[in-house]
């Protein structure tokens, strides 16, 4: 079978953990960003709507005269044009789950944000949607409505929870909640990090915190 053209702007990012990707990265371009791997798969919208994605292969790749820091810098333009980024409080999808409610989505916006909710922060297709947390117009987006620093807590591949740091937010307790969460509720399939992340609002700095 004659293989499809690449179309670059198809192009997007995951994120997934460093030995799920360990596997991979001979046959399929990967980048790793702190303890997480960055994969790159390209989007088909057949007619009928229905969405799918393959994984970018090295060969693909070399194709497309793409080097790796443009690889990256044009998936991660991609990712927040094919799909919408979405931030729901955590509360709210609780409710929608057992109760039918709808959960307001506070994203794209500029309104303050309230610091004593947590919030879930992921995409329109709930697939991959943790790669947000490499975006960094985002995570600015919702530090300035925070009013400061956040820390990024990644409860899967598909989602991470966001909370600002204030004092109510003791950073070990949040390290032991997402181990804890990994180790018992997450599927081996879907986990991506036990680590705390943060984002600096007045730098714009992205690391790990705990």
């Amino acid at each position: 079978m004659e293989e499809r053209k690449l179309n670059k702007d198809t192009l997007f990012m995951r994120v997934m953990s460093g030995k799920a990707a360990e596997g991979l990265k001979k046959e399929f371009p990967c980048d790793d960003v702190l303890d997480i791997t960055v994969g790159y798969r390209w989007l088909n919208v057949q007619e009928d709507g229905i969405r799918t994605s393959e994984p970018l292969k090295a060969e693909q790749l070399e194709k497309a005269e793409l080097n790796r820091t443009e690889l990256f810098k044009l998936a991660q333009k991609n990712t927040g044009n094919l799909f919408k980024t979405r931030l729901y409080k955590l509360a709210d999808l609780v409710k929608r789950i057992c109760e039918g409610c709808i959960a307001e989505d506070y994203m794209p916006g500029d309104g303050k944000l309230d610091q004593s909710e947590i919030y879930v922060c992921t995409n329109d297709s709930g697939m991959f949607g943790a790669a947000v947390m490499l975006m960094s117009d985002v995570l600015k987006n919702i530090a300035e409505r925070l009013g400061g620093n956040i820390y990024i807590l990644p409860s899967s591949i598909h989602e991470v929870i966001i909370v600002p740091q204030i004092e109510a937010y003791d950073l070990k307790m949040l390290y032991d909640t997402v181990k804890g969460v990994n180790e018992t509720v997450v599927n081996e399939s879907d986990y991506l990090s036990d680590s705390v992340y943060k984002y600096e609002l007045e730098t714009g700095k992205f690391e790990i915190a705990a």
